[in-house]
């Protein structure tokens, strides 16, 4: 870029001043020579518009950047206070491009497209009396200017869109290796939350997902939404999802402007989050309408899919525990799921230094049933009694199929006595056997008094259930 400025600049002093001439082309090469040296685009250009004022002779220089589909003030410096006040309190004119392309004189004001290879990148001010000379020497050397800075703002432009795109493909990188590891969704969410801020130095958002019984539920918000606040989002949110135009279930990119809100936010950027199974929620991100580029939306949708995969994972592997835990038969826990939330309620049983109940209930005249009513019939009585069983008894206990017409149940919370006997009694009564012309035998062990381990425990309630068989049908065997 140096070598292409000095031959311009050699044009310009070649071909439009004399000799005797301030040398405006020297000014400016030192000028742009202390712009590239600064790392900041801001400060490079606060730099421009004040060498500008002696420049071109006038009272204010202005720089404004198009950026997502706006002019935006990048900076402005000026000889009086009037013509500062003036430009700031102003709009500037956002069709702008579609009707300006060469350089606008007005009323004291000279307004110059900033563009490189058709590619629009903002606007130069230069206001002013100074600034309608009369001199067409300057008007060149305008010209010849705006080229300049315009090749100056693209290449810088390009290098700090190369930068964010190395440190968001870093942090993409990054995160991906932390989301394959989440062991739950919540985890997942909360992790991937963090990092949409991260990566796109974004105010807060939230998922909205899609729950087992098709209901959508906010999770996992970060950022400013995690806090208390005035402004009730959810509320917000949930008016907007129970419009007939919610795009819920649309894979498209889509906006929506937010008012009343206490943080000013203009927009919400919602990306449809993905599973092989189609769409089954989506990340909403607050005031994106000032950051999300074109390069960041490429950045967050890579971003957005790795979470659709962590996300289907997750649901895969829990799908696969629940069915290897589970009996195909009663949709209770089978035998190795069984054991495991034992051994997880002995834990906590420990820490509380309480007690629990573990029973083992053997069918009476089952092998008779299936051989008189067939295995169809067998099986709807296991279905029924094991629902009847799970209806009988609280929410934290625990109720699992552990052998063919063998069922174990856990009473959490519960020390021997006569009335945990009589609660067992009830749930005996709750089972409804005699539909199916059945019984139950049951043996009764207590934690942690009678044994500290699930096999000890086991042990001893499967011994009093087999003594209790022995006296007859139909036994409670507790000692």
């Amino acid at each position: 870029m140096k070598g292409e400025e000095s031959v311009q600049l050699q044009r310009i002093e070649k071909r439009e001043f004399p000799d005797n001439s301030p040398s405006y082309a020297e000014i400016l090469l030192t000028t742009i020579q202390e712009m590239n040296r600064e790392e900041n685009l801001l400060t490079a250009l606060d730099l421009f518009t004040q060498r500008s004022l002696e420049l071109f002779n006038c009272d204010l220089a202005a720089i404004y950047l198009f950026e997502q589909g706006k002019y935006k003030l990048y900076s402005i410096s000026s000889r009086d206070d009037k013509y500062r006040e003036t430009v700031m309190l102003s709009e500037f004119p956002q069709d702008f491009r579609e009707t300006f392309t060469e350089v606008v004189e007005m009323d004291e004001e000279w307004v110059l497209p900033l563009s490189h290879f058709d590619k629009t990148l903002g606007a130069f001010i230069l206001k002013g009396k100074r600034a309608q000379s009369k001199d067409e020497r300057l008007t060149v050397f305008v010209k010849q200017v705006i080229s300049i800075i315009s090749s100056f703002i693209f290449e810088r432009m390009l290098r700090i869109d190369s930068l964010d795109r190395e440190q968001a493909l870093t942090l993409l990188l990054r995160g991906t290796e932390i989301l394959v590891r989440a062991d739950s969704e919540e985890q997942l969410l909360s992790e991937a939350g963090e990092m949409a801020m991260e990566i796109l130095f974004l105010p807060g958002g939230f998922f909205l997902l899609e729950s087992a019984e098709g209901t959508w539920e906010m999770r996992s918000p970060f950022g400013r939404l995690k806090q208390e606040m005035e402004w009730d989002w959810r509320t917000w949110v949930r008016q907007y999802i129970s419009k007939e135009e919610c795009c819920l279930r649309n894979a498209k990119v889509h906006f929506l402007d937010i008012e009343d809100n206490p943080f000013k936010w203009e927009r919400v950027w919602i990306h449809p989050l993905q599973t092989h199974s189609g769409v089954v929620g989506e990340l909403w991100l607050m005031n994106a309408g000032k950051h999300l580029n074109d390069q960041k939306q490429e950045i967050l949708a890579a971003f957005i899919r790795v979470v659709g995969v962590a996300l289907e994972t997750i649901r895969q592997r829990e799908e696969l525990a629940r069915l290897a835990n589970t009996d195909r038969l009663t949709g209770i826990l089978n035998r190795q799921g069984f054991e495991q939330r034992v051994r997880e309620e002995i834990a906590s049983t420990l820490r509380r230094n309480s007690h629990f109940l573990l029973l083992v209930l053997d069918l009476d005249l089952f092998k008779q049933l299936n051989d008189t009513m067939g295995h169809p019939m067998g099986d709807r009585a296991l279905k029924e009694i094991a629902q009847n069983l799970r209806a009988a008894v609280r929410e934290q206990d625990i109720v699992a199929r552990t052998g063919g017409d063998e069922f174990t149940v856990v009473l959490t919370e519960v020390s021997m006595n006569d009335e945990s006997l009589a609660v067992i009694e009830r749930m005996r009564k709750s089972m409804c056997l005699e539909i199916y012309n059945l019984g139950v035998s049951i043996g009764v062990a207590e934690f942690p008094t009678e044994g500290r381990s699930y096999d000890d425990l086991y042990r001893l309630a499967d011994q009093r259930l087999y003594r209790g068989k022995n006296l007859g049908k139909g036994n409670i065997i507790a000692d």
